[in-house]
């Protein structure tokens, strides 16, 4: 089941779902709460104004509110049980929004009910074709299927995007690609958790103690200022350097560079009453 979405590029709200089985077609456009960026407008062609999704200039009468949109999607997703949700570059966009709006609207039950799992499509084409410079969909639907077509519009994303699958991916490939709906989930939730993590490591950041790829490795092994904070309490500057640089898979969790650590180590000591 091919998949794909537009959305606004501010706060990622979703502007339309397209979805295609070979036989049958599913197309909605969905009213945003917030403006369409510039930069997604000159993308998409979508923007809106007083109330009113427009395409290319022209009015959508027909658009909806995304809890409407998801209900309906779930719903014609629904009479073509087991499926398989496939799109391209599906880990890092189409799935990640669709699940963050179906958890946001309460349609998470429903949405892992229905779907078995996504398939990324981009990941399996660089397999395919290793020689290839680019492996976009329009440039994949361009050079494999001598067709160019609307990029950017969801209908028409997902019509080429079903026609490549079919026709130079197998099995095998897709499964290697394949991902469940509660992977989604679980790795959205951990992403928020390293952003609070990572915000937290600001004043280290800020005061040159310490990196911003440093922070963000810190936050990724699960630590935060609150964490060192209570290390330092216990076990001062020996206790900070021993768990940054505790071994998981033969390799230090955050760092085991002298420079690094006693930067880091030199943030408390500066800022301990």
């Amino acid at each position: 089941m091919g998949l794909s979405l537009l959305t606004s590029g501010n706060d990622a709200e979703i502007l339309q779902i397209a979805a295609t089985d070979g036989n049958d077609e599913f197309s909605i456009y969905v009213k945003p709460c917030y403006i369409i960026s510039p930069q997604a407008s000159a993308v998409n062609k979508l923007t809106f104004q007083r109330g009113m999704l427009f395409y290319d200039g022209k009015p959508i009468t027909d658009a909806v509110a995304i809890d409407v949109a998801l209900k309906n999607f779930i719903e014609w997703l629904k009479s073509r049980m087991p499926c398989i949700l496939v799109a391209h570059n599906c880990k890092s966009f189409d799935a990640k929004f669709l699940v963050q709006a179906a958890e946001k609207n309460g349609f998470m039950d429903d949405l892992a009910q229905t779907v078995s799992g996504f398939t990324d499509s981009l990941p399996a084409f660089r397999e395919l074709l290793p020689e290839r410079k680019s492996h976009s969909q329009e440039n994949l639907g361009l050079g494999l299927l001598c067709t160019s077509y609307e990029a950017h519009n969801a209908l028409a994303d997902v019509q080429t995007l079903y026609q490549l699958v079919n026709k130079f991916l197998n099995v095998k490939l897709l499964q290697k690609h394949s991902f469940k709906v509660s992977w989604v989930a679980s790795y959205q939730k951990l992403l928020k958790e390293k952003k609070l993590l990572v915000n937290t490591l600001q004043p280290l950041v800020t005061e040159k103690y310490m990196s911003a790829s440093m922070a963000i490795k810190c936050a990724s092994s699960g630590l935060g200022l609150h964490h060192l904070q209570v290390v330092y309490q216990r076990g001062k500057e020996e206790g900070v350097k021993q768990v940054l640089m505790e071994r998981f898979d033969n390799k230090p969790r955050v760092s085991s560079n002298k420079r690094v650590l006693a930067q880091i180590c030199q943030y408390f000591k500066d800022n301990a009453n």
